[in-house]
């Protein structure tokens, strides 16, 4: 059993030390997470609150074998894009997104300032990135930046495994449709997709 099944096991059963550390352990995955569907950070924050803390109302309900990062993951999904389509009225126009979809920024920019010979590259692989359609790169995120294997992937986001699978080929293929070459495409992305 690895330390968050263990932490999520004492949790739900009553242990306030172990849920603490679940909550310090997740919060910052849990708040990157919520920041690709808004950019309110109090609401992505109150969102987090309120997961943990129905997690600690119901723990007496909550399955132990039930993988913790994607349950939380997709409690938070659903909360945020409640809470939006709630509030879409009521935000300032800087908090409020055209939709309460997801949005991510692909941290593969970064790995290449570093580097000028690459920074052309690594600018075509990031808008290429991002002009997938939301879907897809949520599913991206959810593989290669999150680690969710299909089944937990398909649980945070609410589609069955199958559907899972066809977003990521989807979105590879058209990824590598757009490259020139396909050992571009594994030499950008590689150190990012392992």
């Amino acid at each position: 059993m690895d330390n968050h099944y263990l932490l999520w096991t004492q949790a739900i059963s009553g242990d306030a030390t172990a849920y603490a550390r679940l909550v310090h352990l997740f919060f910052q995955p849990l708040f990157l997470y919520g920041c690709k569907f808004t950019r309110n950070r109090e609401l992505i924050k109150d969102c987090i609150q309120d997961v943990f803390l129905e997690v600690w109302q119901k723990r007496a309900l909550l399955d132990s074998e039930i993988p913790p990062k994607p349950y939380l993951m997709a409690s938070l999904r659903r909360r945020i894009h409640r809470a939006v389509l709630a509030n879409r009225l009521v935000l300032t126009p800087d908090d409020r997104c055209a939709d309460p979809e997801f949005e991510v920024e692909f941290s593969v920019e970064e790995a290449f300032i570093r580097e000028e010979a690459t920074l052309q590259t690594a600018g075509q692989c990031l808008r290429l990135l991002h002009s997938l359609p939301k879907r897809q790169q949520e599913v991206i995120y959810l593989k290669y930046f999150q680690e969710l294997s299909r089944d937990q992937m398909a649980e945070v986001m609410n589609i069955s495994p199958q559907s899972v699978s066809n977003l990521i080929q989807l979105a590879l293929k058209w990824l590598r449709s757009r490259l020139k070459s396909k050992v571009l495409l594994v030499l950008l992305l590689f150190p990012y997709f392992c």
